[in-house]
């Protein structure tokens, strides 16, 4: 398909909404292939949206948008923003959304230059072997063990390759209550998903965030800051009991030391979904947490048991680590930030 320009009104609204691991519910299996120009570009969390305009095989316009990864990860893994720049002509890799209509989410971009961006981390090459991609290799000092005395107050970025810990509903199923399993059917992905249009996520399902995190000391307590939403969730490191009839999303969290390993119980959350494919969670869940950093401080292993009787049979443990760059930092999320002219 060959290319002519025009800019699409409508950017903002099919691929605003889409959250993190929506991704598989909203777009087919197959790849498609277009070639377009570039017409405008959203520079945003949680997908970076584009516009391109396609001369089909008739020889009519046609209005494509799409969707990537997200900005914080471009940003993480060091790709710069000129990939994509109104007015050039590209290729593109991706694919087609299942509701019908000119929509892609987009894993490959051959530049003009002949580079080939690769925007996931399981994408291959398709078109150069000239590629620019979401790998660690791109990253300075990858595990760096220096600087111990940091100890676990340092930046954590989950390393590529690593995915999200929340399995997978259909491994799940056997821990499932049947009102559990029913909600999961009446479940609809495009009408459901708690985080829709940029709403912030509690816990226990921020902890799947792809972006970088800290631990900052305040005070006697420990404030976990992530990214994502620019979430802050403090670590009460007393025995205090969490202040009755108070609610919110993040609940309250309570830290103890078991030797290296710093433990976290949190109750008192009414963010009422375990994940965002449809498992819900009661008020009664409650969720402990076993941080426990290498000793040189190059990685910090995750281990999350929840337990929630209205949702599931037994307890369900999660697991996951995370890996310490020295030139990693928390940014700035921006969800939803303006287009920028180019």
């Amino acid at each position: 398909m060959k290319v002519t320009t025009t800019v699409l009104g409508l950017l903002f609204i099919p691929i605003a909404g889409f959250g993190h691991h929506s991704v598989s519910g909203l777009y087919e299996d197959t790849v498609t292939e277009l070639e377009g120009e570039v017409t405008s570009v959203l520079w945003r969390n949680p997908h970076i949206g584009f516009t391109m305009s396609v001369r089909d095989e008739s020889g009519e316009l046609q209005e494509w948008e799409m969707a990537m990864t997200a900005l914080s990860n471009l940003r993480r893994w060091q790709i710069p923003r000129d990939f994509l720049v109104v007015g050039e002509t590209i290729r593109v890799a991706g694919r087609p959304s299942r509701q019908g209509g000119n929509a892609m989410y987009i894993s490959n971009v051959l530049r003009p230059s002949g580079e080939e961006i690769l925007l996931l981390n399981n994408a291959a090459p398709r078109w150069s072997d000239r590629t620019v991609e979401m790998s660690e290799s791109r990253r300075a000092g990858i595990g760096d063990g220096s600087e111990p005395e940091r100890g676990i107050y340092r930046v954590w970025s989950r390393p590529p390759g690593v995915g999200s810990p929340f399995l997978r509903n259909a491994e799940l199923d056997p821990y499932l209550t049947e009102s559990a399993r029913a909600a999961v059917a009446e479940y609809d992905q495009r009408t459901d998903n708690p985080i829709m249009n940029c709403t912030p996520k509690g816990m226990p399902t921020i902890m799947e965030a792809p972006y970088p995190w800290q631990f900052i000391r305040q005070g006697d307590d420990i404030v976990l800051h992530q990214e994502e939403y620019d979430t802050r969730r403090t670590i009460h490191m007393s025995s205090d009991p969490p202040p009755e009839g108070g609610s919110s999303l993040l609940g309250y969290s309570v830290g103890r030391w078991e030797g290296d390993t710093l433990v976290v119980r949190t109750t008192n959350t009414n963010w009422r979904h375990f994940n965002t494919r449809g498992i819900p969670l009661s008020s009664d869940a409650v969720s402990v947490e076993r941080f426990t950093m290498r000793p040189d401080g190059s990685r910090m292993d995750w281990q999350m048991t929840v337990t929630d009787p209205a949702t599931f049979v037994e307890p369900v443990d999660l697991m996951l680590h995370w890996v310490w760059y020295p030139d990693a930092v928390v940014g700035s999320y921006d969800c939803l930030i303006a287009a920028e002219d180019q």
